[in-house]
C-alpha cells in the first residue's frame, strides 16, 4: 500500500449502519475478520500513524479495510482453457481457475471508511462487489443483521423540480453546496437513450438552454456541485438524481500526496489532518443532500 491509498477518494457509497458504539474502537482494533474464499481481509494499521483506528470529531472513527485476492478474469480463464480443449468444458474451466489461482500473485485493494455514530452513516471510497463483502464481513463481525443503503424516492427527491427551480429563479439547489453551473441531463425512449451536457448555466444562454430541454422530455442525471468549507478546502463532485456522490475530486489532493510521499517531518499530522478534512466535508454534504431528504423515505437492505 502507499501513503496516498489512505486518502483516495474519487467516489463513495453511503450506507446506514447501527455499530455497538460503546466498545466499537476495541471491537476495531482487535477485529479478525471472518474467511471468505473471494479472497483474505483485514483491518490494517495506517502505514504512517501506525494505529487501525483514526478518532475524528464528535465520535466519528476512519479506518481501512485490506482486501488480497487473486485476479482472475474471465480473458485469463478463456486463454488457459485453451490447454485443455479436451476436456469437458465446465471440467477445463474448473481445472483452469484452479491453475491460475496457483500461479497468479496476489492482488490487493485498500477501502476507506468513515463512520459517524451520531447519523450512523457510513461512508467507504469504493462501490465495487468486493467493497461490498469488505462492509458485510464487517457486519457479521458484529453480528449485525445487515447495512441498508440510503434510496430517495423520486416523489421525495424531486430533482427535476429543485433544478427547474434554479432555472427560473436561481433558487439555490442545496444548503451549504455551491453549484458548477453544468447538468447532465437525460431522456430515455423505447428505441434509445440521449444524454446532453448543459454547460454556462450563470448565463441567459446557458439558462433558455437547460429549459427548453427541459421541456423537451430531459430530466436530471447529475448536477456539477462544489462544496468550499470555512478553511478554503474545495471539494468538487456529481450528485446524481440517486443523491449519490461521484467523480469526486479534493482540490488539495495532489499536494497533499507530494508531501505524504517525500520527507517531511510532520506526516502523521498531515495525513491525519486532510482525513479530518475529508470526515467533515463528507458530513456536510451528507447532511445537505441524503439526510435531508430520508426521513419516512426507502432504506434499501444491503446484505
Amino acid at each position: 500500500m502507499n501513503y496516498e491509498d489512505y486518502i483516495k477518494m474519487t467516489q463513495c457509497a453511503v450506507y446506514s449502519i447501527t455499530f455497538p458504539t460503546e466498545n466499537i474502537i476495541e471491537k476495531l482494533e482487535n477485529a479478525v475478520l471472518p474467511e471468505h474464499t473471494e479472497g483474505k481481509f483485514e483491518i490494517v494499521k495506517n502505514l504512517i500513524t501506525g494505529k487501525k483506528i483514526m478518532q475524528l470529531e464528535e465520535g466519528g472513527i476512519y479506518f481501512s479495510i485490506r482486501a488480497e485476492f487473486k485476479q482472475i478474469t474471465k480473458q485469463l480463464i478463456a486463454c488457459k482453457m485453451i490447454e485443455f480443449k479436451d476436456m469437458k468444458k465446465r471440467d477445463a474451466e474448473h481445472l483452469a481457475r484452479v491453475e491460475l489461482y496457483q500461479a497468479l500473485p496476489p492482488s490487493s485493494e485498500l477501502y476507506n471508511v468513515f463512520y459517524n455514530p451520531a447519523t450512523q452513516i457510513l461512508v467507504i471510497n469504493n462501490k465495487s462487489k468486493r467493497s461490498n463483502l469488505a462492509l458485510s464481513l464487517l457486519v457479521e463481525l458484529f453480528g449485525l443483521v445487515g447495512v441498508k443503503s440510503v434510496v430517495v424516492s423520486t416523489e421525495k427527491l424531486g430533482i427535476d423540480t429543485k433544478f427547474k427551480q434554479y432555472l427560473d429563479n436561481h433558487t439555490p439547489l442545496f444548503n451549504s453546496l455551491g453549484f458548477d453551473y453544468e447538468a447532465t441531463l437525460r431522456r430515455a425512449t423505447d428505441d434509445e437513450t440521449i444524454y446532453r451536457t448543459c454547460r454556462h448555466l450563470d448565463t441567459d444562454e446557458g439558462l433558455n438552454n437547460a429549459r427548453q430541454a427541459m421541456n423537451d422530455g430531459f430530466s436530471v442525471q447529475s448536477l456539477a456541485m462544489r462544496y468550499e468549507d470555512e478553511y478554503g478546502s474545495i471539494l468538487r463532485f456529481k450528485l446524481d438524481e440517486n443523491l449519490k456522490i461521484r467523480s469526486m475530486k479534493f482540490a488539495d489532493y495532489a499536494e497533499t500526496v507530494r508531501q505524504l510521499r517525500g520527507d517531511h517531518a510532520g506526516k502523521a499530522m498531515i495525513l491525519q489532518d486532510y482525513i479530518m478534512q475529508q470526515y467533515h466535508i463528507l458530513n456536510r454534504i451528507i447532511a445537505n443532500t441524503v439526510l435531508e431528504f430520508t426521513q419516512d423515505t426507502k432504506l434499501e437492505d444491503f446484505v
